[in-house]
């Protein structure tokens, strides 16, 4: 997976600021233009959609029994809303994991680990935020990879149930 700087003891949002500067000076540096997308994944942990997740753990070649111990910790989870000192009945969850969990960002991370990876274009995240970069020799050169790229990105995004904005 690309260099994840959230969810990573003794990294955080400064650190990716930091790394895609010195990849933007590099390319400075270098007489190459740098451009960019910022990323945001809606409702990350909300939205984690949990069939998907257990296909991929399989995919992984997770051991059964932890496999199973995920589904468990994932499926079968009740919410309620009090409005006025009024419970709602209790409703099923179809998605997400558990904010707050010692699991919600190892899960996020799993889900995440597969989003496509091109030769030329950096990705850079911190959580649910990422960094998509390309270099060329002119803005348009470094441009026309990350058009290309999005295209791709957006079948992944749509294949695994995914919504972002940019």
């Amino acid at each position: 997976m690309p260099q994840q700087f959230g969810f990573t003891p003794k990294l955080s949002a400064n650190n990716q600021l930091l790394s895609v500067v010195e990849h933007i000076n590099e390319g400075k540096n270098s007489n190459l233009a740098t451009a960019a997308i910022s990323l945001d994944i809606a409702k990350a942990f909300d939205k984690v959609w949990i069939e998907g997740l257990i296909h991929k753990l399989i995919a992984y070649k997770f051991p059964q029994y932890i496999i199973e111990i995920m589904q468990s910790y994932l499926t079968n989870r009740l919410f309620t809303v009090l409005v006025k000192n009024s419970d709602s009945t209790p409703r099923k969850l179809q998605a997400g994991v558990p904010e707050g969990g010692i699991l919600a960002p190892i899960i996020f991370v799993l889900f995440m680990n597969d989003i496509p990876q091109v030769r030329n274009i950096i990705l850079s995240f911190c959580a649910d935020d990422t960094a998509i970069l390309s270099q060329g020799k002119t803005p348009d050169k470094a441009n026309a990879p990350l058009q290309n790229y999005l295209k791709n990105l957006e079948a992944w995004l749509v294949r695994w149930k995914r919504n972002a904005s940019l």
